[in-house]
C-alpha cells in the first residue's frame, strides 16, 4: 500500500487492544449514516497516550506535538484514534494504514476507499464521527456548560437577522441551548458542502416545522453544488449539542461510546 511521504506510519507496534467497541455490522453505512459520540477522558493518560500514539500519521503526531494546552492535545488525540478506528473497522483495513487526503470541495476522505464518505467533530466533552455512502455528510458537536459568556455578541456578528430574532424570541433561559443549536447546525451544513466552500455563518438559517422538522434556507445557494436537505439535532445529557447535515431519506443510527462500553443511544432519527 502506497502513502504520500506525510502520511507514513510510526514504525511501532499496534497497540494492544483500544477500548473503543466498534462492530460495522451493528451500525452499516451504506444508504444510511451512522454517528458514534463518543465522551472524552478528561484527563490525559499517560498510558493510554502511549498505546494511542502508534496510530497517528507522521503529519498527525506533528500537530499533536504543537497543540496547547496539553488538554486539547488529549482531546485531538482521542478524536484521531476514534476516527482511525472506526473508519479501520468499517474498511477491514490497520487503522494505521488509513491514508487521507482531500476532495475537490476539501473535505477529507480515505485515499484508497473513497466510497466511504465521514465527517469528524469533538468539543471539550465528546468526539462525534459520521460515517455513511452519501458524500453529503457534516456533524458538529459542542458542549453545552458552562454557558459561553458573550454568546449573543457572537450571534449578533456572525448570524443572520432572522436567526437573532428566533434566539430573542426565546425564553433566556433557553436561549442558549437555541444558539448552540444553531450554532452546529450552521457548521454541520458547511462541512457538508466542504471547508473549500467559503460560508459565512449567515448564509443559511434554520427552524422548525410545526411538526418538528428541522428545515434549512439557504440565502447563498451555491450554482451546481447540493446542499443537504436532511437535519439532525439532538443533545446527549446535559453538556452536549449535535448537529448532523446529511441527504434526507437516509436513516440515522447513533452509537454513544463510554469508556469500554458501547451504550445504545435512547433514539433513532427517522430519515
Amino acid at each position: 500500500m502506497m502513502h504520500d511521504a506525510n502520511l507514513q506510519l510510526l514504525p511501532l507496534a499496534m497497540p494492544q487492544p483500544l477500548p473503543l467497541p466498534v462492530d460495522p455490522r451493528d451500525l452499516p453505512a451504506r444508504n444510511a449514516v451512522a454517528i458514534y459520540l463518543m465522551e472524552l477522558q478528561p484527563a490525559a493518560d499517560p498510558a493510554r497516550t502511549d498505546g494511542y500514539l502508534p496510530l497517528l500519521a507522521i503529519a498527525e503526531l506533528a500537530r499533536w506535538r504543537a497543540i496547547r494546552p496539553g488538554q486539547c492535545q488529549w482531546q485531538y488525540l482521542q478524536s484521531r484514534v476514534l476516527q482511525r478506528v472506526v473508519l479501520g473497522a468499517y474498511v477491514d483495513d490497520d487503522p494505521r494504514a488509513l491514508a487521507f487526503k482531500r476532495d475537490r470541495w476539501g473535505r477529507p476522505c480515505l485515499a484508497e476507499h473513497e466510497e466511504l464518505h465521514f465527517s469528524l467533530s469533538h468539543c471539550a466533552t465528546h468526539v462525534a464521527l459520521a460515517i455513511g455512502s452519501d458524500p453529503l455528510l457534516g456533524v458538529d458537536v459542542a458542549t453545552m456548560v458552562p454557558v459561553r459568556r458573550g454568546f449573543m455578541r457572537i450571534a449578533h456578528r456572525l448570524f443572520h437577522q432572522g436567526d437573532l430574532a428566533q434566539l430573542l424570541d426565546c425564553p433566556e433561559e433557553r436561549r442558549y441551548h437555541r444558539f448552540l443549536e444553531l450554532w452546529t447546525l450552521k457548521r454541520a451544513y458547511s462541512k457538508a458542502l466542504g471547508p473549500g466552500m467559503a460560508r459565512s455563518m449567515a448564509d443559511c438559517g434554520f427552524g422548525r416545522t410545526p411538526e418538528g422538522l428541522i428545515v434549512a434556507q439557504d440565502r447563498a445557494p451555491l450554482p451546481d453544488r447540493t446542499a443537504p436537505d436532511g437535519f439532525v439535532a439532538v443533545r446527549r445529557m446535559r453538556d452536549c449539542q449535535l448537529a448532523l447535515a446529511y441527504r434526507r431519506g437516509r436513516p440515522v443510527r447513533f452509537r454513544y461510546l463510554h469508556g469500554s462500553a458501547a451504550l445504545p443511544w435512547p433514539e433513532t432519527a427517522a430519515s
